[in-house]
């Protein structure tokens, strides 16, 4: 069973951090940035954490913008995409699974906003932090090209029941199952390359 913490951080554009937690108080942030005394303060609501990880969803400045500061107060493995602009202390693979709790955080390359774009799935498939690939009623800025083969053979065909925590607060709601996303999200639910990219040049 874990805790997730969605932490409204501010930072350069409505940033969420994130606090995660297992039962056994393995722990770890996603995109520790903004304000970061807002996630030390989760995490000391938790006396039992053991920081494990420091999870990066992509390299984009307001997403890391607080790393170095985490990692002073919090020493833990980083975790990124090798081609994050961040040095990654665990060398990673797409799919790759990483011990959390007596479960794990599934790693998945999802390219299309960034290169470097990763998303973290929780292995009870109780969550999944999309950074800036998936927003809530929308998508990031993109390939068009690599974005739909990512929404569409990647995030699509994952459980509904995993819920959706985004790099923003951009959507109707912070935060929503991937089966409602499925049903109301067109960047998600496009199922052809042509009408997918008309839709990208709305954002």
């Amino acid at each position: 069973m874990f805790e997730v913490k969605q932490i409204a951080v501010g930072g350069l554009d409505d940033n969420f951090s994130y606090f995660l937690c297992a039962s056994n108080g393995d722990a770890a942030v996603v995109d520790p940035c903004g304000d970061l005394s807002k996630v030390f303060a989760a995490i000391r609501n938790r006396p039992d954490a053991k920081m494990k990880y420091i999870l990066i969803t992509h390299g984009h400045r307001d997403h890391i913008s607080g790393l170095d500061e985490m990692r002073k107060a919090y020493p833990a493995p980083v975790v990124a995409h090798p081609e994050c602009r961040v040095h990654s202390d665990i060398p990673l693979h797409d799919r790759q699974r990483l011990p959390f709790g007596d479960s794990c955080i599934e790693c998945l390359f999802t390219p299309g906003h960034a290169v470097s774009s990763v998303c973290y799935r929780l292995g009870d498939d109780s969550a999944i932090f999309t950074g800036d690939t998936l927003f809530i009623d929308c998508c990031g800025y993109c390939d068009p090209e690599t974005m739909f083969h990512t929404m569409r053979e990647i995030l699509y065909p994952l459980p509904d029941s995993l819920t959706v925590y985004s790099g923003h607060d951009y959507g109707h709601v912070p935060f929503e199952s991937l089966g409602a996303q499925k049903r109301t999200n067109p960047y998600l639910y496009t199922k052809d390359l042509p009408a997918f990219i008309e839709e990208v040049k709305k954002l």
